[in-house]
């Protein structure tokens, strides 16, 4: 089974962020207010620094959260022992685990950032984001035998999970998303290394015996 990739809650501010997570997700960012994101979290309204005493305040750092977990859950499986497309594949299944433990969070990083990116002012935190995705699966072509792919592999690849995560979680099944991660991995690999290998690593990345978690160790 794979570990629990749950973003904490213990300390007065990481509970009033996943509050705010839960709420967005729950009634939209149209509809928070910062009373309803304290009474969710248990505490006073008082308690909130300056930093996090309003509605846009408060979600555009509950935005952050999943944001910087993704970045370090997928920078983590890179290593020296790994090659780029096995490193790759455990970020893909990482980064799934990560959003099937957190369905609040998912739900921001997928769905909630698209309703009130402009107003948040976290347009440039989203580029950046899909950006440095974008470099990681391009740079599976680097050395690749089979020439340069098109130049819209990577986004194509990326723009495709997007729209199936933001499915899944619409319906309900964030937690099941694990179990997507040899599609991903096919998808994401194969422009870049071909048929053989996309079919290798997606089958190194399901789940083992059907289980709940997808393979990433």
């Amino acid at each position: 089974m794979a570990p629990s990739l749950a973003l904490p809650a213990e300390t007065a501010r990481e509970r009033v962020l996943l509050a705010t997570a839960e709420l967005w997700a729950e009634v939209g960012f149209e509809r928070l207010d910062v009373e309803s994101i304290c009474r969710r979290a248990g505490i006073a309204a008082d308690r909130l620094g300056p930093d996090l005493s309003t509605r846009e305040s408060l979600a555009r750092a509950a935005f952050e959260v999943p944001v910087t977990a993704a970045v370090e859950v997928v920078a983590a499986q890179y290593g020296p022992d790994r090659s780029e497309a096995e490193s790759c594949t455990k970020g893909i299944v990482g980064l799934l685990q990560l959003m099937a433990a957190n369905p609040a969070y998912a739900f921001v990083l997928y769905i909630g950032r698209r309703q009130a990116a402009m107003s948040l002012g976290v347009t440039t935190v989203s580029r950046n984001a899909h950006q440095l995705m974008v470099a990681m699966l391009e740079r599976l072509g680097e050395g690749s035998d089979l020439g340069s792919p098109p130049l819209t592999a990577a986004a194509g690849a990326l723009g495709a999970a997007e729209a199936v995560i933001r499915r899944e979680i619409t319906a309900g099944r964030c937690e099941r998303i694990t179990r997507l991660a040899p599609d991903f991995v096919y998808g994401a690999i194969t422009p870049f290394l071909g048929q053989a290998e996309g079919l290798r690593l997606a089958a190194l990345s399901r789940e083992p015996g059907g289980g709940k978690g997808a393979q990433v160790a």
